[in-house]
């Protein structure tokens, strides 16, 4: 008698967790990002809108929280969040949160300059010839070679790095390509015509929708995700919000030299 009441119990917990995982709304992070996710754009951004189509797939919901990117990466770790729609892929994260493929976008971290003061840098050692500005909790924050940068300023945010990089505070600036026209174009306080582009690259990255190891049932909403995620993403609802966002296609750049 009461191997069969622990037997239905563990199947009775069984089915909770499956339900827990399923059909519920995923509070998903990401930080104001231009043109992929804002709270002034349409079904707030490009992403959020991608993110929903494979959700809602899934027969879930999507809450789209928006905040401090360190305080998106905390809450994945932390599991104050169930995730996020716009993490980078590293090693060091694979171990906290489930990745789920493939991912919603190539990007293509690049180095913005002024228009009139061209660095010289075809290696990525030259870059240290030279005060570099990135954001707080970048994905390539962590890498040895940025964290070894001699001439390094760590910034609060898009926009001010720009406007440092307009004042001349820093030389050269690492942002995604998309993002960083982006913000350029969106920001009254920046002129377009200052900035320019290196004809190199310093990465490509892909952008995922993660899920946190601590968010209830994670490995099952990690399944219940990437089983529909491919159709979705190569699906023509998604292709569409492609043109309809804007989206820029990637300039042909130059891996910079190791």
């Amino acid at each position: 008698m009461r191997k069969s009441l622990i037997l239905v119990l563990g199947l009775m917990f069984t089915v909770f967790v499956q339900a827990e995982s399923l059909e519920r709304t995923l509070r998903l992070g990401c930080v104001q990002w231009p043109p992929y996710i804002s709270e002034k754009l349409p079904g707030k951004g490009f992403l959020a809108e991608l993110s929903e189509l494979i959700i809602s797939a899934s027969n879930q919901r999507l809450d789209v929280v928006i905040m401090p990117w360190k305080r998106v990466v905390q809450g994945v770790d932390t599991g104050e969040l169930d995730g996020s729609l716009c993490m980078f892929k590293t090693e060091e994260r694979k171990s906290r949160m489930h990745y789920i493929e493939p991912p919603l976008l190539i990007e293509q971290t690049v180095v913005f300059h002024r228009r009139d003061f061209t660095p010289q840098v075809e290696k990525l050692v030259d870059l240290n010839n030279y005060a570099l500005g990135i954001l707080d909790g970048s994905g390539y924050q962590k890498d040895e070679f940025i964290q070894k940068h001699p001439k390094l300023s760590v910034v609060n945010s898009f926009e001010n790095m720009f406007k440092m990089l307009a004042k001349g505070r820093v030389d050269i600036v690492l942002a995604e390509y998309r993002n960083g026209m982006a913000v350029i174009v969106d920001a009254k306080s920046l002129n377009v015509d200052q900035f320019s582009v290196l004809p190199y690259s310093y990465q490509h990255t892909d952008v995922h929708i993660v899920i946190s190891h601590n968010a209830f049932g994670s490995q099952e909403l990690a399944n219940s995700l990437s089983k529909v995620a491919g159709e979705v993403i190569n699906s023509s609802p998604a292709k569409a919000l492609y043109k309809r966002h804007g989206i820029l296609e990637l300039p042909e750049l130059k891996p910079l030299a190791p």
